[in-house]
């Protein structure tokens, strides 16, 4: 007799086991550890953070930045040279908010920890801060009908970023420059130079006011408006210095409970040096603080 062949039976379906999830290792929560995660990061940079205010590795003059250049604030890109931690761009956003602002530096390690830092204070970046090579003339992906540089260029950087910012600007736009100057009667010593300035960058160059104005016309760009502003900072600068009593106390405290912290507390004691002798420096006529506005010419290239 023929039939139908037996089907074999079918296997039982086999329920997956969930997998294990591994247990989070449980956040260390000891005075040492967030002293730790306070302080975190290069040093030489928390400690200017520390000194000059969240977002900041240079002096806020809140009295000069209040009063933004009437270029700026018409305008619909808004350049920030210099931009750092992002405290002064942010700013400026909320002055001009119709405008885009984009964000500009040369150091490759202040753009490095602002990227890195980010996932630590659980926020994403509001703008992306574009890297500008010393000595390369390569435009950014915009150009800016006003740009602001929110430290000092000459001091740091020389000659070596005046193409690349004209290039970065439209024709017609403007160059707000907020720079030191020697304003003594002989140049300044290479000691005097060194004590300025704690993250030299070894292209700073320590000018009277023509002959940076010199540089500048060299530079394709036109002499706008030119006001000095030491009395502004000297008062921004004595400000911040009062105030960082407090961060260096809070520091030590800190340094009791991680005694590696002591890094920071040395470079915030460099900084703030610094600060000091530029304070002694505006005070005694070594140096002095100006404003030049310049521009570039309607009639340059307009592509």
């Amino acid at each position: 007799m023929f039939g139908w062949a037996k089907q074999p039976a079918k296997p039982k379906a086999v329920k997956a086991k969930p997998a294990i999830q591994q247990a989070e290792p449980a956040r260390d929560d000891s005075p040492a550890a967030r002293a730790r995660r306070r302080y975190q990061g290069p040093a030489p940079l928390v400690a200017a953070e520390l000194l000059w205010g969240k977002g900041r590795l240079w002096l806020e003059d809140k009295a000069g930045e209040k009063a933004l250049h009437w270029q700026a604030a018409k305008s619909e890109t808004i350049g920030v040279l210099g931009a750092g931690l992002g405290g002064r761009p942010a700013q400026i956003a909320a002055q001009v908010p119709t405008a885009s602002v984009l964000e500009f530096d040369w150091r490759a390690d202040v753009l490095k920890w602002r990227k890195a830092r980010l996932p630590q204070e659980g926020r994403e970046e509001a703008r992306p801060c574009y890297e500008v090579n010393i000595g390369m003339a390569m435009p950014p992906p915009r150009r800016c009908q006003c740009m602001i540089s929110a430290e000092p260029l000459f001091a740091q950087t020389g000659t070596s970023l005046l193409a690349w910012a004209r290039s970065a600007l439209e024709a017609g736009g403007v160059l707000v420059l907020e720079e030191l100057v020697n304003d003594g009667t002989r140049p300044p010593s290479k000691e005097q130079r060194h004590g300025w300035l704690s993250r030299d960058s070894g292209h700073g160059q320590w000018l009277r006011l023509e002959e940076q104005s010199n540089l500048l016309r060299r530079h394709g760009l036109v002499i706008g408006k030119v006001k000095e502003r030491t009395g502004a900072q000297l008062r921004a600068l004595k400000m911040a210095l009062e105030s960082s009593t407090a961060e260096k106390e809070a520091l030590d405290q800190a340094i009791k409970l991680a005694p590696e912290l002591k890094t920071v507390a040395d470079h915030f004691n460099c900084e703030q040096k610094a600060a000091k002798n530029r304070l002694k420096a505006l005070e005694h006529g070594a140096l002095a603080v100006y404003r030049i506005e310049v521009i570039k010419p309607r009639a340059d290239e307009l592509i």
